[in-house]
Formats: C-alpha cells, sequence, structure tokens
C-alpha cells in the first residue's frame, strides 16, 4: 500500500472515530434561562433542530457547515419561568435564553471537539495499534474536520433563517396556532404584565359593591375552574381570583393538560401555590397518570368515583371515562357523547349508595351526569368551553368556560376564548345550600374583566333542589391602562 493510500485510510477513520465519539459523548444537559435543554452536535446537513416534546420539532437551515445542532427540551423550571415573564416579559426572557445560550454553545463545542478527537484514538488504537504515526493523523483529522466544521458553522450562521422553519409533529399547526410572531409576542406580553393590576382592579372594585350575598361573611365560597390546558396564564388568573373572592376552596373539572403527555405534568406546580385545598376531576385530556400526580400535592384531593367533604361541602366526582391525546380529534360525535352518557349509570349507582345524597357531583362533561337530574342540587362541569347554567327536575346544572382561554389558542389572531371562572356561595347548614354564583370573564383582547352575580332561590318543600330565580348582576370592567 503506497504511502498516500495508508494516509487516506488513517484519516477516513480519523473521521469515523470522529462521528462515533460526537454520537457518543457529543452532548450534555445543560440550562438556558427556565429551561433545562439537551444541546447535542453531529455530523450531518447545516441545520439546527429545536425539539419540544410532545409537541414536535422545528428544523431551520441555519448553515453551510456540515454539522447539524439540535436542542431538546428536558424540563421547565414553571415557577422561575412564571417569575421570569412577569417581572420583564418576554423581552426578559429572551435575553436571559440568549445569554446563557452563548455560553452554553461554547462548551458544547470543546465538548464536541475532545469527544470526537477520543472517538478518532480509540478506533485509531483498534485499526493500528502500534503504529503512532497514523494514529495521530486519525486525531489530526478528527481534530480539523470538527474544529473547521464548527468554524464555517460559526461564519455562515443565519438566526434569521428561524423565521421560516419546517414544522413536524402538532408544531405542524403552530402557524395557525399562534399567528403571526410578532402579533402573538406583543399580546402576550402585554397580556401578563397587567393581568394582576387589571384582575385585582376589577376583583376590589366588584367587592367594594356587593361583597356578600348574605350581607355578611359568613357563606362558604368555592372557586370552579375548568380547561386551563396547560396555561399558566390560566392558573395565575384563577389564583387572582381565588385571593381576590377569599374562596375557602377551588374545584377543578378537568382538562389541565392539552395531549396527556408526562411533560404537560409540570403545570401541576402552579396547585401548591393556591394556599387552599384544591379538588380534581380528570377531564377527557387528562391522563391517568396525571391523576396520580394530583393526588400527590399536598393541598390536593382526587374525585374519582369517590367522595370527598370540605367545610361541610359533601362532593361526588368522577374522571371522565374517555383520554383523547389529540386535541385534533372531534370531542362532539356521536360516539364521544355515547361514551360519557354512559358514565351516568356509574354515577347515579355511586350515588345511589352513599346515605345521603352530596351537595354537588363534579364531572368534566355534564353529560355523564344528566341522569341524575331531580336526584342531586348541583353538577358543575366544564368541557365546552362556555359558560352556561340550566335547570332540570330542579337540579342545577353549572357549566364552566374555559379558565385557561383555550390553552394554547388563547394569542391566535382569529380571537382568543374568554378566561372563566365561577365562584359558588353556600349558606352553611346540614347541608350548605347554594344562595348564588359570580361568572367571572376576562377578555384577553382588551384586558377587561366582568362579574356577573346570579341568585340562587334556596330550596322549598315542595322543589328540595335549588332553581335560579332572576339575574341580578353587577358588571365592573377594568381596562389597561
Amino acid at each position: 500500500m503506497t504511502r498516500l493510500a495508508r494516509t487516506g485510510v488513517a484519516v477516513l477513520v480519523g473521521l469515523l472515530g470522529a462521528w462515533a465519539g460526537m454520537l457518543l459523548w457529543g452532548h450534555t444537559v445543560t440550562t438556558l434561562g427556565p429551561f433545562r435543554v439537551e444541546l447535542a452536535s453531529s455530523y450531518g446537513p447545516g441545520e439546527t433542530d429545536i425539539e419540544l416534546p410532545p409537541f414536535g420539532r422545528l428544523t431551520a437551515d441555519t448553515h453551510l457547515a456540515p454539522l447539524r445542532l439540535r436542542a431538546t427540551l428536558q424540563d421547565v423550571q414553571v415557577t422561575r419561568l412564571t417569575s421570569t415573564l412577569s417581572d420583564g416579559g418576554l423581552e426578559r426572557l429572551a435575553d436571559e435564553v440568549e445569554r446563557d445560550a452563548g455560553t452554553r454553545l461554547r462548551s458544547l463545542a470543546t465538548r464536541v471537539l475532545l469527544a470526537g478527537a477520543a472517538g478518532a484514538l480509540i478506533l485509531g488504537l483498534i485499526a493500528f495499534r502500534r503504529d503512532a504515526q497514523r494514529v495521530a493523523i486519525t486525531v489530526v483529522a478528527a481534530l480539523v474536520a470538527i474544529g473547521g466544521s464548527q468554524a464555517l458553522a460559526l461564519a455562515t450562521y443565519r438566526p434569521e433563517a428561524f423565521l421560516d422553519p419546517t414544522y413536524s409533529g402538532t408544531l405542524a399547526l403552530a402557524p395557525e396556532v399562534i399567528g403571526p410572531v410578532e402579533a402573538a409576542s406583543k399580546r402576550i406580553d402585554a397580556f401578563r404584565a397587567q393581568l394582576t393590576r387589571v384582575v385585582d382592579g376589577a376583583v376590589r372594585a366588584y367587592t367594594s359593591v356587593q361583597a356578600s350575598p348574605l350581607g355578611n361573611a359568613n357563606e362558604i365560597r368555592v372557586l370552579h375552574i375548568s380547561d386551563i390546558h396547560i396555561s399558566p396564564i390560566g392558573f395565575e388568573f384563577a389564583r387572582q381570583i381565588a385571593d381576590g373572592f377569599d374562596v375557602d376552596f377551588v374545584l377543578d373539572t378537568g382538562d389541565v393538560t392539552s395531549f396527556g403527555t408526562p411533560v404537560e405534568n409540570l403545570i401541576l406546580q402552579n396547585i401548591p401555590a393556591f394556599h387552599r385545598p384544591y379538588v380534581f376531576v380528570r377531564g377527557s385530556h387528562d391522563s391517568m397518570g396525571l391523576q396520580a400526580r394530583v393526588a400527590d400535592i399536598a393541598n390536593a384531593t382526587v374525585l374519582d368515583g369517590t367522595t370527598a367533604t370540605i367545610d361541610g361541602i359533601s362532593m361526588y366526582g368522577l374522571g371522565h371515562p374517555v383520554f383523547v391525546s389529540d386535541r385534533s380529534q372531534p370531542l362532539d360525535g356521536a360516539e364521544f357523547a355515547a361514551q360519557a352518557e354512559a358514565a351516568c349509570e356509574r354515577v347515579h349507582d355511586d350515588v345511589d349508595a352513599l346515605s345521603s345524597p352530596p351537595v354537588l357531583v363534579a364531572v368534566h362533561d355534564d353529560r355523564m351526569a344528566q341522569c341524575m337530574a331531580g336526584l342531586v342540587p348541583l353538577v358543575v362541569s366544564g368541557h365546552f368551553h362556555v359558560n352556561s347554567a340550566r335547570t332540570e327536575n330542579g337540579t342545577l346544572f353549572l357549566r364552566v368556560g374555559t379558565t385557561g382561554g383555550a390553552g394554547p389558542t388563547l394569542f391566535t389572531d382569529e380571537g382568543a376564548s374568554l378566561l372563566s371562572a365561577e365562584v359558588l356561595y353556600f349558606r352553611p347548614g346540614t347541608p350548605p345550600q347554594l344562595i348564588a354564583y359570580d361568572v367571572i370573564t376576562q377578555n384577553p383582547d382588551s384586558g377587561n374583566l366582568t362579574v356577573t352575580r346570579e341568585l340562587v332561590e334556596p330550596p322549598s318543600l315542595a322543589s328540595p333542589s335549588p332553581t335560579i330565580t332572576g339575574t341580578p348582576s353587577l358588571t365592573p370592567t377594568s381596562s389597561p391602562t
């Protein structure tokens, strides 16, 4: 074999060793602001991948070098993320991530270079054993190939390529979900910056006019929320209401998440911040794993074919019988409705076995409790993202809208759902009686918050269950200034 051929073989072995070393050791897990991210680099087309499990991946043609960069989200420090957005908005978050990224990428480049050299050295020793010159050639070839690729990537990198990336997975819907980047960013930033002031001001304005349906502070107050759909803003909205109305406990009728994946369970870090009992009923987008995680939270109680009593209010709840991991799947079809309605037999049998009817039945979809009309005073639910109330055979069916503003669609150009919650007022007794409820909504576009009170007639001898008799309301609003 000629000397040139021998050198060529050594170079090829060095390149293969560098490739193997990069695959084995060319990655690291680090933090970028509030995000825990795995960074990796390997041979490949000049692209940068940002993977956001479980939603998918976006890819941009960012540079000319034969080096592929990958960032995979591992975890999110929700408390830190919320604090950063609250204090400085998206601009501060972007600055923090950009600052950390510069440092972390320099460390990654060094790690990849060393990993490639180590891979080349090991493979060179295996291939050439005691031929030190050829082993040295393999290491030099790896260093030149990787170092040269890194230098070329740095010289030709185009961040603007992310203005037109390729989406895969659920993120393929991203342009339709979030709308133009500039418009969505401005709306998120403005809404976050003013949420606390708007909610607090409107709540204080309302409570100063008519704080108590009883004329005193003896009633039991319950915050009813639903369909947060992994929205930190929805949780913050709910906490503002809980504090402003001084509720005794929170009742969540499900769909805390949207896809039922483990990474979404991070949103549950918001529950302890309520600092009051939190009762949870699983929705159609919530997994059994998420339900188990909720049950482990100190201030949380899960109802799933079970009962609980808080402040004298006895509650029965049952999780939704269907788990839907894909939000694009229609939820208004005949099969889905039939499965929800079939659960009513279970609800009826469970309640019938109790020594006395509960004060309320909590389900995600009120079709699960349709057969309870006339048997219990109150059924609370969510699912349909619309506030509504109806009375059937003396049973009041209350649906709350989406507390999270329908989750990821909150900032779409097409318009968002109102952030919605209800405060239920019960007169203490045996059993406690619902006497009024407030429907609280906030418009994500204008920031206006509206509170409307509905009075509920106390039960009579002829009708042991309450019915709505009127709709006296106050609708104070507070606009961003």
